[in-house]
């Protein structure tokens, strides 16, 4: 939605963008327009056009004089104008050419005004321009994509006749490239007034406003007015539009020095707002233009005041911490046009409203402009939730409605950091690290969604170091994360080496900021001394160790153990060089093993892992993490072992293989059960690493075959324990050398 707004002059205009409206403040800084450059000037370029009773008009480039006219003169210091003034008893007061703030406040000022046509209403009607135009340049951004233009005009209060000349002013915003007005809406006809229908691209559009008395007529624009004449009563824009009243003060002929002979009447300021969000989107310029049309008439003359700048063109949100969510829009807009919405979305929003005259608990407000939600009074109501959207509803001056919205989430900042001494070049000098937490926490979006968290770097960083003697805060570098910082006196006790240091933090959007204050200790003590001794070590494995990598910077590599001198040049705390001598030891821890009992005569052993050093941990190659484990098999076995310095050492051990001594009975004893030869099996079984045992009845039938080295045969034939039957056997083995041989016996059950 576009909106835009005219006024009425023969011309004198007052401009500024130095102010701040609170909260707000200008896109790019107080503006200064006696030093604008046409060509250059990263946000504003300001032409003005001067004609000379037609128009022919004559450009130019900044803020010109013409002639010893005033014609866009700049004024920057408060003076009287000597066509407004007001009563006061029976005196008269003038009023400054300075329009009020930003804020609106009574008494504030603008500190820019710029004069266009008339010479200060000093020299009457016969040095009124036919037609005067200013023209300067905008840069709509993101988060400045609104134009509010501050408008007053004053003229003098003639007859009927005289009035339908007066001058009429238009305020126009032009696409920047094309120089057309920007075709952002129109006010409908009188036949479609009040109907939702599209209103044809012929009728008077949001972006051009256009300021004239009724009762003047007059054909040009096609506008004509009926209304009896009142210098108090104005037509924004297209006919169909509601005339607006004007407050106004008057200023009596007698009162304005010889400078009209009919009494003037000076209307007061109004805002008239453009929505420029599409140019700020597509990054193009527009062009405000104000000019003054028609002041044909050499016996009256009319002149206005203006100031303009962008404004931001959504919700601002401030939610910090656990601190009152604030909301607030820019002042500027109709009074009692204000409607705030709250809801999950645009949608949901559209039924939920605040009732400002009577808020719920935990919402209050400061005027319609600013909305103040207490979270914590707000959660603690029955049904009481946070919503993660807001929309703003309001109406310029003009009539053109303008919509705000945002989406709310709060911050939370956790100020925090460490510091490492640095004993470097024989100062006190200690490196400051950043480790704050940042993060967002968003509403919920749905009725059955959880409050959502993220974390962020921080942003923007001011480090701060106190006085101790003057009991006040130093600012040392902004904006880094990690900062070397030198002490000095007063800046450290020199008896404790204390040193209290404040970090202040921002989120990325600059909304929220919060500091904590700490103390670090300094060891001054290492720097005064300047010789000493260190002794350090390593392991074997971790060869070579390097010196010093984390203090001085000049990195030393040994391989060997020894005591070596290393001096630092003009390192010590009184100038002289820094020597230390080092003494470095080697951690060798050694590990053997050793076995018993023999092996191949009890066909097991126990291993056990011997040191000097006290072990911390074991580790054998089966996994097991003893100091001792007992093995049955032969084979290659290894331990890792880590000392209480961390340091590790392994060793290992080969079990030979045993070679096979087979002498098996002949006969075995099945039928008594006595536990002694009750079954046929191989004694040295753990000897062999494979097997293969068949069993015949004098038949030749298997009647038991196995490949398990550890068997049992129990001299059954299908279950069956024949005594005094003789069966054959056929035995394979393969040792642990992987030498194969056959064995062929006969046995007897008994």
């Amino acid at each position: 939605m576009k909106k835009i707004f005219a006024l009425t002059t023969c011309v004198l205009i007052c401009l500024t963008c130095a102010a701040q409206y609170a909260p707000w403040t200008p896109a790019q800084g107080p503006l200064n327009f006696m030093t604008l450059d046409y060509q250059n000037h990263p946000y504003v370029k300001l032409s003005t056009n001067h004609g000379s009773g037609q128009d022919n008009y004559e450009s130019y480039s900044g803020i010109y004089s013409y002639g010893n006219r005033t014609s866009h003169k700049l004024v920057t210091t408060p003076s009287n104008d000597p066509c407004r003034c007001f009563q006061v008893g029976n005196t008269y007061q003038h009023e400054s050419y300075l329009l009020p703030s930003w804020s609106g406040i009574p008494g504030e000022h603008q500190d820019t005004v710029i004069m266009i046509g008339c010479n200060d209403c000093s020299d009457g009607c016969d040095v009124c321009t036919g037609n005067s135009q200013i023209e300067y340049w905008f840069y709509p951004q993101e988060d400045e994509s609104t134009l509010l233009v501050y408008f007053s005009f004053a003229e003098e209060d003639v007859d009927y006749h005289e009035a339908s000349y007066n001058p009429r002013f238009y305020i126009e915003v032009l696409d920047g490239q094309t120089g057309n007005v920007i075709q952002g809406g129109y006010y409908p006809t009188e036949a479609s007034n009040g109907t939702a229908n599209e209103v044809p691209n012929t009728n008077w559009p949001y972006n051009r406003f256009l300021a004239v008395p009724s009762g003047s007529n007059s054909s040009q624009d096609h506008h004509v007015w009926s209304d009896a004449l009142q210098l108090n009563t104005y037509y924004w824009a297209f006919p169909q539009a509601t005339p607006t009243t004007f407050p106004y003060r008057e200023c009596p002929s007698n009162q304005t020095s010889g400078r009209s002979s009919y009494t003037v009447k000076w209307f007061e300021a109004k805002p008239i707002a453009f929505d420029l969000k599409t140019y700020a989107e597509q990054n193009k310029s527009v062009k405000l233009r104000i000019r003054v049309r028609a002041c044909g008439a050499q016996y009256h003359w009319a002149y206005a005041l203006f100031a303009a700048k962008m404004i931001p063109g959504a919700i601002k949100v401030d939610a910090c911490g656990t601190e009152p969510i604030h909301l607030s829009v820019p002042w500027g807009f109709l009074e009692n046009s204000y409607e705030w919405h709250y809801g999950y979305n645009a949608t949901d929003a559209n039924n939920r409203y605040f009732d400002l005259d009577n808020p719920p608990a935990g919402i209050t407000s400061n005027g319609s402009y600013d909305i103040y939600i207490d979270r914590d009074v707000l959660l603690s109501q029955p049904g009481g939730r946070l919503w993660p959207y807001y929309r703003c509803e309001m109406k310029s001056y003009t009539g053109v409605p303008f919509i705000y919205e945002a989406n709310v989430m709060s911050y939370f900042l956790e100020p925090d950091f460490t510091f490492k001494q640095l004993f470097n070049n024989c100062d006190l000098r200690a490196q400051l690290i950043d480790s704050s937490k940042i993060y967002t926490v968003t509403p919920p979006t749905s009725a059955t969604a959880d409050w959502d968290t993220n974390y962020q770097n921080t942003q923007l960083i001011q480090w701060y170091i106190k006085n101790l003697q003057t009991n006040n805060f130093i600012p040392i570098t902004q904006n880094t994360a990690t900062t070397n910082y030198i002490f000095q006196y007063p800046f450290i006790d020199t008896l404790t080496g204390e040193a209290i240091i404040k970090i202040s933090i921002q989120d990325s959007a600059q909304k929220c900021s919060m500091d904590t204050i700490k103390s670090i200790f300094l060891d001054l003590k290492a720097i005064r001394d300047t010789m000493t001794k260190d002794t350090v070590y390593t392991c074997e494995e971790k060869l070579p160790y390097v010196f010093d990598q984390a203090y001085f910077g000049e990195n030393h590599t040994w391989s060997t153990e020894g005591t070596r001198r290393v001096t630092y040049d003009n390192l010590a705390w009184n100038g002289c060089d820094s020597i230390v001598d080092v003494t470095l030891y080697i951690r060798k821890p050694k590990v053997e093993i050793t076995s018993d009992p023999d092996y191949c005569e009890a066909f097991t052993t126990n291993l056990t892992a011997e040191s000097t050093d006290a072990i911390l941990q074991y580790k054998w190659t089966n996994g097991e993490t003893s100091p001792y484990i007992t093995i049955t098999e032969p084979g290659s076995y290894s331990v890792e072992i880590i000392n209480k310095d961390s340091c590790s050492a392994s060793g290992s051990i080969v079990i030979p293989a045993c070679k096979p001594f087979l002498n098996l009975p002949n006969s075995f004893t099945p039928s008594v059960q006595d536990g002694v030869n009750d079954y046929f099996f191989i004694p040295q079984s753990n000897l062999i690493k494979e097997l293969e045992f068949t069993v015949y009845n004098r038949h030749g039938v298997v009647v038991y075959h196995t490949t398990n080295k550890d068997f049992e045969w129990n001299g059954t034939e299908n279950g069956k324990l024949f005594l005094g039957a003789t069966y054959t056997y056929i035995l394979r083995i393969v040792d642990y050398e992987g030498v194969a041989s056959w064995h062929k016996g006969a046995i007897t059950v008994l």
